[in-house]
Protein backbone atom coordinates (compact mmCIF):
# COMPACT_ATOMS: atom_id res chain seq x y z
CA UNK A 1 0.00 0.00 0.00
CA UNK A 2 1.32 3.25 -1.00
CA UNK A 3 0.90 6.42 1.37
CA UNK A 4 0.02 9.51 -0.26
CA UNK A 5 0.31 13.06 1.17
CA UNK A 6 1.26 16.87 -0.16
CA UNK A 7 2.77 19.80 1.22
CA UNK A 8 1.23 22.10 3.17
CA UNK A 9 2.84 24.93 1.75
CA UNK A 10 4.50 24.51 -1.68
CA UNK A 11 2.00 21.70 -2.73
CA UNK A 12 4.31 19.31 -4.09
CA UNK A 13 2.49 15.62 -3.90
CA UNK A 14 4.32 12.95 -1.99
CA UNK A 15 3.71 9.06 -1.97
CA UNK A 16 5.64 6.05 -0.16
CA UNK A 17 5.29 2.82 0.92
CA UNK A 18 3.83 2.05 4.40
CA UNK A 19 6.63 -0.28 5.57
CA UNK A 20 7.89 -0.12 8.84
CA UNK A 21 11.27 2.80 9.23
CA UNK A 22 9.72 5.06 6.52
CA UNK A 23 8.26 7.64 8.86
CA UNK A 24 11.47 7.73 10.72
CA UNK A 25 13.58 8.19 7.71
CA UNK A 26 11.20 11.16 6.44
CA UNK A 27 11.66 12.74 9.86
CA UNK A 28 15.15 12.61 9.77
CA UNK A 29 14.93 14.15 5.96
CA UNK A 30 13.54 17.40 7.32
CA UNK A 31 9.76 16.75 6.79
CA UNK A 32 8.12 18.09 9.79
CA UNK A 33 4.09 18.57 10.38
CA UNK A 34 1.80 20.60 12.52
CA UNK A 35 -1.77 18.71 12.99
CA UNK A 36 -2.99 17.36 9.67
CA UNK A 37 -0.41 19.96 7.33
CA UNK A 38 2.85 18.31 6.39
CA UNK A 39 5.80 20.46 5.14
CA UNK A 40 7.94 18.95 3.17
CA UNK A 41 12.06 19.22 3.81
CA UNK A 42 12.89 22.25 1.36
CA UNK A 43 9.62 24.23 2.76
CA UNK A 44 11.37 23.47 6.65
CA UNK A 45 14.49 24.47 5.85
CA UNK A 46 13.05 28.08 4.90
CA UNK A 47 10.56 28.04 7.72
CA UNK A 48 12.14 30.62 9.93
CA UNK A 49 11.63 32.85 7.01
CA UNK A 50 8.29 32.59 6.67
CA UNK A 51 7.64 31.94 10.69
CA UNK A 52 9.79 33.67 12.33
CA UNK A 53 12.17 30.84 14.08
CA UNK A 54 12.96 27.35 12.70
CA UNK A 55 10.66 24.63 13.07
CA UNK A 56 12.07 22.56 15.60
CA UNK A 57 12.51 25.70 18.00
CA UNK A 58 8.79 26.67 17.81
CA UNK A 59 6.91 23.35 18.65
CA UNK A 60 8.07 21.12 21.66
CA UNK A 61 7.89 17.75 20.49
CA UNK A 62 8.32 17.53 16.41
CA UNK A 63 9.24 13.86 16.37
CA UNK A 64 5.76 13.37 18.27
CA UNK A 65 3.77 15.56 15.96
CA UNK A 66 5.24 13.52 13.19
CA UNK A 67 4.22 10.08 14.40
CA UNK A 68 0.70 10.97 14.87
CA UNK A 69 0.41 12.93 11.74
CA UNK A 70 1.39 9.56 9.89
CA UNK A 71 -0.92 7.31 12.45
CA UNK A 72 -3.67 9.29 11.19
CA UNK A 73 -2.71 9.31 7.80
CA UNK A 74 -2.33 5.60 7.64
CA UNK A 75 -5.90 4.88 9.58
CA UNK A 76 -7.63 6.86 6.97
CA UNK A 77 -6.06 5.52 3.69
CA UNK A 78 -5.88 2.31 5.10
CA UNK A 79 -9.63 2.40 5.89
CA UNK A 80 -10.59 3.53 2.38
CA UNK A 81 -8.03 0.71 0.94
CA UNK A 82 -9.20 -2.15 3.29
CA UNK A 83 -5.41 -2.87 4.32
CA UNK A 84 -3.37 -3.73 7.55
CA UNK A 85 -0.80 -0.70 8.39
CA UNK A 86 1.80 -1.03 11.11
CA UNK A 87 1.62 1.96 13.06
CA UNK A 88 3.69 3.96 15.78
CA UNK A 89 3.91 4.30 19.26
CA UNK A 90 6.52 5.79 21.95
CA UNK A 91 8.46 3.36 23.37
CA UNK A 92 9.31 3.46 27.57
CA UNK A 93 12.96 4.87 26.55
CA UNK A 94 11.35 7.50 24.24
CA UNK A 95 11.83 5.67 20.19
CA UNK A 96 8.78 5.74 18.34
CA UNK A 97 8.47 2.06 17.84
CA UNK A 98 6.55 -0.32 15.14
CA UNK A 99 3.01 -0.73 17.46
CA UNK A 100 0.90 -3.72 15.46
CA UNK A 101 -1.32 -3.25 12.48
CA UNK A 102 -4.42 -0.76 12.11
CA UNK A 103 -7.43 -2.94 11.00
CA UNK A 104 -8.42 -1.57 7.78
CA UNK A 105 -12.58 -1.81 7.16
CA UNK A 106 -13.99 -2.36 3.70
Amino acid sequence: MKIQYQCSNCGQKYQTSAMVGIPDAMYHLGNRVVGDAFYCEECVKTWADRNGKPFDEQYKDPKGMFVKWWNRTVDEQAKIEGKKIKKYHVSAWGDYVDDGYVEGMA
